[in-house]
C-alpha cells in the first residue's frame, strides 16, 4: 500500500525518484522543467505505483489542457477509483487554461482527494498570480530542469545499467558530443545500439560511432560550434532545421548562452597560461570530445566579441518573450551578430 508523501514545497527530478521508490505518493504534482523526457518518466513511474494492470483502464485519466475545463478535470479527480485504492489524473500543459478557471483548479489543489493523484505539468515555473502561487505552495512541485553537461555520463550510465548494459567512458563522451544534452535523443540513440549489439552487453566506442554519425548533423550542439568557428551559412541551415523539427529558440539561445561562457572561459585561462588539457576539464566541467573543438574556437573572438556576445543573446531572449518578431528571424539575426560581430 503506497504512503502519502510529505508535503515539500519544491524537489528535485532525482529526490522526487526517491521519494516514489519508497512508494511515497502526494495528492497533488506539479511536473515543470525543459526536460521533457524526465516528466514522463515522473508521470510512469507514479502510474506503476498507483496502479495495476488490472485496473488501470478504469483509473487512468489523461488530459491536454487546451482541450477540457477544470470541472472536467475536478469531476474526474473526485471520482472514486473503480476496484482499486488510486485513480491517476494527468493534465499536460496547464498554462493553456483559461485565466478565469484557474481558481477553480488552485481551490482543489488546496483540498485535494485522498484517493487520486493529480499530475499537472508545465513548461517551466513562471507563470504568476494569486492562484498559480496557491497551487505552488500546495502541490509537490518537482523540477525537471535540463541536466548540465557534466551531469549527462553519470546518467547515461545509470540508465544503460538499469537495461543490465555498460559503455566505455570514452564512447559515453562521444555520444554526448555527437547527440547533445537532450535525454529523450541520447536514449533514441542508445536503443538503436542497443538492438545493434545484441546479445552483447558493453557499448564501445566504435559502435557510438557507426549510429551517431548522421545523428551529429544537425542539433544543438552542432549549432553552438558551427557558430564558434565563425561558420555562418552552415549555421542558418542547421538553424533552419532545429526550427522544422520542433526545437525551441529559447532554448537554443540558453545553450548558446553556456557555449559562449565555456568560449570566454577557455579564452581567458590560455591567455593565463593555463593550456593543459585536464586544467581546462576542470574549470569548464567539459569532457574531452567538447573541450578541444571549444579550445580552438574560444580563439575566434576577442574580448570585446564575447561581451557584445551576451549582450546579443539577451536581446534576442528578450524579442522572443515579447513577441515583437518571429522567432526565426530573431534567431538569423542573433547568428549573424554572433559570427559576424
Amino acid at each position: 500500500m503506497a504512503q502519502t508523501a510529505t508535503k515539500s514545497n519544491n524537489i528535485s527530478y532525482t529526490q522526487a525518484i526517491g521519494q516514489l521508490n519508497k512508494g511515497s505518493l502526494a495528492p497533488v504534482y506539479l511536473i515543470y522543467g525543459e526536460e521533457k523526457y524526465l516528466h514522463d518518466e515522473l508521470i510512469n513511474r507514479i502510474i506503476d505505483i498507483s496502479l495495476d494492470s488490472e485496473t488501470k483502464d478504469f483509473n487512468f485519466d489523461l488530459f491536454y489542457a487546451s482541450e477540457i475545463s477544470v470541472d472536467q478535470i475536478i469531476n474526474v479527480a473526485k471520482s472514486f477509483p473503480m476496484m482499486a485504492e488510486r485513480r491517476v489524473v494527468v493534465v499536460k500543459d496547464i498554462h493553456q487554461l483559461k485565466t478565469t478557471e484557474i481558481k477553480y483548479l488552485a481551490d482543489y489543489v488546496s483540498h485535494p482527494s485522498k484517493s487520486s493523484s493529480l499530475i499537472l505539468t508545465l513548461p517551466e515555473r513562471k507563470k504568476t498570480g494569486k492562484w498559480f502561487t496557491v497551487i505552488f505552495s500546495n502541490a509537490l512541485t518537482i523540477d525537471c530542469r535540463r541536466l548540465y553537461d557534466n551531469e549527462i555520463p553519470a546518467w547515461v550510465e545509470g540508465y544503460l545499467q538499469s537495461k543490465g548494459l555498460e559503455i566505455e567512458k570514452e564512447a559515453v563522451q562521444l555520444l554526448q558530443a555527437q547527440v547533445g544534452n537532450s535525454l529523450l535523443n541520447l536514449v533514441n540513440e542508445l536503443e538503436k545500439i542497443q538492438i545493434n549489439i545484441h546479445p552483447r552487453t558493453k557499448i564501445t566506442l566504435d559502435e557510438v560511432q557507426n549510429v551517431t554519425s548522421i545523428s551529429k548533423q544537425f542539433n544543438i550542439f552542432e549549432l553552438c560550434n558551427v557558430v564558434g568557428e565563425k561558420n555562418f551559412p552552415r549555421a542558418i541551415a542547421i538553424l533552419n532545421k532545429l526550427l522544422e523539427q520542433g526545437e525551441s529558440p529559447t532554448g537554443m539561445i540558453i545553450q548558446l548562452m553556456r557555449h559562449f561562457v565555456n568560449l570566454m572561459k577557455i579564452n581567458e585561462n590560455i591567455r593565463k597560461g593555463k593550456r593543459s588539457t585536464n586544467e581546462m576539464m576542470k574549470i569548464t566541467g567539459l569532457t574531452y570530445y567538447f573541450l578541444n573543438d571549444m579550445m580552438k574556437q574560444s580563439k575566434n573572438f576577442t574580448t570585446e566579441q564575447y561581451r557584445n556576445s551576451f549582450r546579443y543573446l539577451a536581446e534576442a531572449d528578450l524579442h522572443l518573450k515579447t513577441g515583437y518578431q518571429k522567432p526565426g528571424l530573431v534567431m538569423e539575426l542573433l547568428l549573424y551578430r554572433l559570427v559576424k560581430g
